[in-house]
């Protein structure tokens, strides 16, 4: 039994419309090494286009409601109009409450429907739907005709559309139904109650279709050949002074007729500029399919490493009988990966450690459905926390994937599946999304782990066949498995538990201890709003570990020389299924807001990196409100050498890090007197007047004799008024009716510091081209201020354009901000980031 299922047949190959008069011979189109690259995403003669706007969605909120194919009624809507709001993707089935753990979130049916109006120019194109993800179960209908099945809420499926539209007609209905109950055939097939994490439903992930010649490169995932469609890139040799980069293109004529068929490889850096490229050519017969193997050879390549993650730009240019057919670009990174059992893992030939974190990919009110804009700032905030390499328990979104790429975020790529091991159909089915996580991934430089395992299960033969599945999907050196070593039955290349020496060690997961599987309490497991000595017990807490994992005194890795990375659970607060609590572990909460701990795992990152698009370097926190209530032992966490620690302008101490610590850069400790004296905030908040300067705890740090970092924290006076921050985190606010961005509401005192016991009733509103998503009914505004920060999502409406932010409690002056969100089709840019709530600057 297959996961992905289709009934849609194949008619006899049509000849593909006549193309415009060439311009030039192949031969002046070609660039060669120097010339610039003008293609930009979408240029060529293969069309892709979005189809995450304009959709109609109907919830089923009981079994009793009519589950039949919806009928369109005219023009409009489809039929039973009042069932049915219109939505964008990417969307989420239902708003879900700030806590959505513990099974309250929405399991079961829904549907999704709009017209696709085409024009008559595509009649005899090859047109492709591509779904990056679906939860869970899809089936997919045209015109009343059901097209396809697919069995996995986590990985992407294709269906040709090319026999199935009809052109003839006004417009094409294409109807979706989703199902995301329970189900044991379905990886993970565990059931929610029993899950460690939750069921989110809807069309979470972006829609597009594309639009090609009858002469085109195949689809990776709809040629459902091992190892095979689309472009496929390795690299055979790897050094700084040159390169082979090997590509395998595969390429089918569906036209009447042979084709002479050209296909052409340009490699670009990121100036632009074409350093190698080749040309291979060969005829096709009608409805044959051939696969070019070319290579290309570059001279002093920029490799890709997580300290410098080069990217270059492949294009592929297909041509039949000299005309221009499809074009396929390909992001790639040069670079080479080396596992060793005695001494760890190599990239391009430099021993590397990383540290890394375990992400879940869902996020208040809107569960899965995260634009692309917020899985960058996911992957951004990790990498600048330090982490180096990330972890999950299924594939994230192909946008998260991007940044990992982009920002040098080394990734294991997860098999859906937590502590089960179905029927039959289940183990086909986990097979089967084994060879599509790799067919998906498989030119990413950021991937360098395979998780075929089904997490903390027992397999028997299934590993194997797992294990294999994987290396037929990628043959050669560069391809490497993981799991837990099991009695009988797994041969991972790297192994996560019970290794015995003879396989490369990664700790999957580390830094969540509780007492018990029920209760489920930790040192490690704070909300930001227990306060900061909780949150510094769990910065401790997560010291401490890492430091064993660094002296080699833990059970899974007691040597760590062979250790090649380590986890941590978790680097963001997540909800789970079968606790009626979220996971509260995160070094950020569940609106990416920091815990102390974050400013911990900064302070471990090497203080000479700079990668470009983060912000990183030498670093500096004081873990300490500085408040009545503080403690006067205080805790800075920095990367530097030396800290300096002043109260009100006079040295507290220079201090070295604390000893006894294996980590790169342990703590340090300072004891101070008490903070403040009755009057010393009260003119804060316009009770007394200002007689001398408010207190002020500093840390400058050193390195060398030169000061590197510096960080302020001042005590806060009575909550006064409301200061807004928008999370751009390098991505803009794009209008195209469901990107957002978290907007920060920050209850400070007169001065604009954030008074950290707060707990104040924020309401959000939105005057122009955007709205606030949800309302009280799920407590997202008015929200409640947690450590003195509430947090609203702003979602764009259209066009672009400013919008104002407003913000207002009872007792504190109103706060507001303006925002402008940018036209959907404007390339992505960055934009300058503002300092991190208590942060470093």
């Amino acid at each position: 039994m297959e996961r992905f299922t289709t009934d849609l047949g194949r008619k006899a190959p049509e000849r593909r419309l006549r193309r415009a008069p060439k311009s030039l011979p192949i031969k002046r189109r070609i660039g060669e090494p120097g010339a610039q690259v003008a293609a930009s995403p979408g240029s060529g003669p293969r069309l892709t286009s979005s189809l995450n706007q304009d959709w109609f969605f109907c919830r089923l909120e009981s079994p009793a409601e009519s589950d039949g194919l919806p009928s369109w009624d005219g023009e409009v809507a489809p039929a039973g109009g009042e069932r049915w709001e219109r939505v964008n993707l990417p969307h989420a089935v239902r708003l879900e409450p700030l806590n959505a753990s513990g099974g309250r979130n929405f399991q079961g049916i829904c549907w999704y429907c709009r017209k696709l109006d085409l024009p008559s120019q595509w009649k005899g194109k090859t047109i492709h739907l591509h779904f990056e993800g679906a939860m869970q179960v899809a089936e997919v209908w045209l015109n009343k005709r059901r097209l396809a099945t697919n069995h996995c809420g986590y990985l992407p499926f294709v269906i040709d559309l090319s026999q199935a539209i009809d052109f003839d007609a006004d417009s094409n209905v294409l109807s979706v139904r989703l199902d995301n109950r329970d189900d044991a055939r379905v990886p993970p097939g565990k059931p929610q109650r029993e899950l460690d994490f939750a069921y989110f439903g809807g069309l979470y992930r972006n829609v597009k279709l594309e639009v090609m010649d009858r002469l085109h490169i195949v689809d990776p995932i709809l040629a459902d050949e091992v190892a095979g469609g689309g472009v496929f890139v390795t690299f055979p040799s790897v050094s700084s002074q040159a390169a082979t980069v090997q590509i395998r293109t595969s390429v089918r004529n569906d036209s009447a007729a042979a084709e002479q068929c050209t296909v052409v490889q340009e490699l670009s850096d990121q100036k632009g500029l074409v350093v190698a490229h080749t040309t291979a050519s060969r005829t096709l017969d009608p409805g044959a399919a051939a696969v070019f193997d070319q290579g290309l050879q570059v001279s002093n390549p920029r490799l890709w490493h997580p300290y410098h993650p080069h990217l270059y730009t492949l294009r592929t240019r297909v041509f039949g009988n000299d005309d221009p057919a499809d074009e396929w670009t390909t992001r790639i990174g040069i670079r080479h990966i080396r596992f060793d059992n005695r001494e760890g893992l190599f990239i391009n030939g430099e021993k590397f450690l990383s540290i890394g974190a375990n992400r879940h990919q869902d996020h208040p009110y809107v569960g899965y459905a995260m634009p692309d804009s917020a899985q960058f700032r996911d992957v951004k905030k990790l990498r600048e926390a330090g982490f180096t390499s990330f972890r999950s328990h299924y594939p994230q979104s192909p946008a998260f994937m991007d940044a990992c790429d982009e920002l040098g975020m080394l990734t294991i790529v997860s098999n859906p599946g937590w502590q089960f091991v179905g029927n039959r159909d289940f183990q086909t089915r986990a097979i089967h999304n084994t060879r599509l996580m790799v067919r998906r991934d498989r030119n990413r430089p950021s991937v360098i782990i395979w998780e075929a395992a089904l997490n903390e299960s027992k397999h028997g033969p299934l590993a194997a066949l797992l294990q294999r599945a994987v290396h037929e999907e990628f043959p050669g050196d560069q391809c490497f498995t993981a799991g837990d070593r099991e009695e009988h039955g797994s041969d991972w290349d790297v192994e996560y538990l019970r290794n015995d020496g003879s396989k490369p060690i990664w700790i999957r997961e580390w830094g969540d201890h509780v007492d018990n599987w029920s209760d489920q309490q930790s040192r490690s497991r704070v909300p930001r709003g227990w306060g900061e000595m909780p949150l510094l017990i769990q910065a401790r807490s997560h010291a401490a570990r890492m430091d064993e994992i660094i002296a080699g005194r833990t059970t899974n890795a007691p040597d760590v020389s062979r250790l090649c990375g380590a986890c941590l659970w978790a680097g963001i607060d997540c909800q789970r299924g079968y606790h009626h609590q979220p996971f509260f572990g995160g070094v950020l909460d569940l609106f990416r807001l920091p815990k102390f701990s974050y400013y911990f795992f900064q302070s471990q990152r090497p203080p000479d990196v700079h990668v470009p698009g983060l912000d990183d370097g030498p670093m500096v926190f004081i873990a300490n409100f500085a408040t009545f209530l503080s403690p006067t032992t205080i805790t800075v966490f920095s990367n530097c050498d030396e800290v300096r620690l002043f109260l009100d302008g006079r040295e507290i101490g220079r201090k070295k890090p604390e000893a006894n610590f294996a980590i790169p850069h342990p703590p340090f400790t300072f004891e101070v007197e008490c903070f403040a004296h009755e009057q010393s905030t009260m003119y804060m908040t316009g009770v007394a007047r200002v007689e001398k300067p408010p207190v002020e705890l500093m840390a400058r740090g050193y390195i060398g004799d030169q000061v590197a970092a510096i960080h302020r924290v001042h005590p806060p006076g009575g909550p006064s008024r409301i200061e807004l921050q928008t999370d751009f985190c390098g991505r803009e606010l794009r209008a195209d009716g469901s990107d957002w961005v978290r907007v920060y509401a920050k209850v400070c005192d007169t001065r604009g510091t954030v008074c950290p016991f707060a707990d104040d009733f924020i309401e959000f509103s939105v005057e122009g081209e955007g709205r606030v998503i949800g309302g009280g009914e799920i407590g997202a505004s008015p929200v409640r201020a947690e450590a003195g920060i509430a947090t609203a999502l702003i979602q764009s409406n259209g066009p672009a354009g400013p919008m104002i932010v407003k913000a207002t409690a009872f007792g504190l002056a109103p706060g507001q901000t303006e925002i402008t969100s940018v036209d959907p089709e404007q390339r992505r840019g960055s934009i300058p980031q503002p300092t991190l709530l208590n942060g470093r600057r």
